[in-house]
């Protein structure tokens, strides 16, 4: 970012400078592959000749510190709509991580930082595919997650505990009456209806990831936000 300018238009403008000075450390890793895990906004897939866009219905992102996970579900327009077993998918379930150590051990690899960080090696990501009928359990529990969070009133209080594996804790809800993010960290403060319900949560996408599910045509598109590729210019 360069001098302001426009101040006489009665607006302090800027100009960017490209590309970014990138250093080799653990902050622009992790800045990096954060804006990368937060940055997914839709994943569309072909099944049976038919393109499909999932969107985001509920996502996480729990940071511990040495690692930063995403787990997410995402739903097509035709998702709260009933189907017979063997349709194409309306959901797709999301796993990604990021691992400090891994990703130390290969950006010293690398013989060029910023076509590393461009490339996808920082993040390990997983998409799986289902219907209404063989992630019945998943979406059911998200649904009562989400509608319990609409129907409640959230309170953000102090936290009385000595430390939490979870220092930060985003969600990001995308729900037909209404779409909102929370983030908080669970090492100060805490919302006991968040952290009574995302285990559970949590656990139900892990089965429902570990099932067979739907395979696309070919490669998925995934559209990120803008800011990811101008954080490495």
């Amino acid at each position: 970012m360069g001098d302001g300018q426009g101040a006489e238009a009665g607006y302090l403008g800027f100009t960017v400078m490209r590309p970014p000075r990138l250093l080799q450390n653990v902050g622009t890793l992790k800045r990096i592959a954060v804006a990368k895990l937060a940055g997914i906004r839709m994943i569309s897939a072909s099944f049976a000749g038919d393109r499909l866009l999932f969107q985001p219905w509920l996502t996480a992102m729990i940071d511990e510190g040495p690692g930063v996970s995403v787990t997410g579900i995402y739903r097509t327009d035709t998702s709260l709509e009933d189907e017979p077993e063997g349709e194409a998918p309306s959901f797709c379930l999301r796993r990604s991580t990021w691992l400090c150590d891994a990703d130390l051990a290969s950006v010293k690899k690398a013989s060029d930082l910023r076509s590393y960080l461009s490339g996808g090696e920082q993040v390990v990501d997983s998409f799986t595919f289902v219907n209404r009928n063989v992630g019945r359990e998943v979406v059911g529990v998200t649904g009562e997650f989400i509608a319990s969070i609409n129907n409640s009133e959230l309170t953000l209080r102090a936290a009385d505990r000595a430390s939490s594996r979870w220092q930060f804790i985003r969600l990001d809800v995308g729900d037909d009456i209404r779409a909102f993010t929370i983030g908080y960290s669970p090492v100060t403060t805490s919302i006991d209806l968040v952290e009574s319900a995302l285990p559970g949560w949590l656990a139900s996408v892990d089965r429902a990831v570990g099932v067979s599910g739907l395979q696309p045509d070919g490669p998925l598109t995934i559209s990120i936000d803008r800011s990811v590729p101008e954080l490495i210019g």
